[in-house]
């Protein structure tokens, strides 16, 4: 039988800062997560991607709030491109700001 205290990788980051920003949303929602960080990086580059962890019995919590996480992340990568009112650069659909001046993306 599993203990419901053991620890369960619940999301594979790309690399440590997102892994941490999955851990806070998990700990703001009041769920105890660690991040695995034993792989002494190669050359600059993690040997394996960092994972999210927490207790077993904290699960099914804890993947609702990544699933919600990574449909934030799709919705914002396929917004469209646009158009800095400030400085008028051409500006990535998933920023906020503008990369260039700092101007906030315009409301619709």
């Amino acid at each position: 039988m599993e203990d419901p205290q053991d620890l369960i990788s619940v999301y594979q980051a790309a690399n440590t800062t997102e892994a941490y920003f999955v851990h806070n949303l998990l700990v703001d929602a009041g769920i105890a997560a660690e991040v695995t960080e034993e792989n002494e990086p190669f050359a600059g580059l993690p040997i394996v991607p960092p994972d999210v962890l927490v207790r077993q019995a904290d699960e099914a919590r804890a993947r609702a709030i990544v699933a919600e996480y990574e449909k934030e992340q799709e919705e914002r990568a396929e917004r469209p491109d646009w158009v800095c009112p400030k400085c008028h650069a051409n500006v990535i659909g998933a920023f906020d700001e503008c990369d260039v001046c700092g101007a906030d993306r315009p409301t619709a």
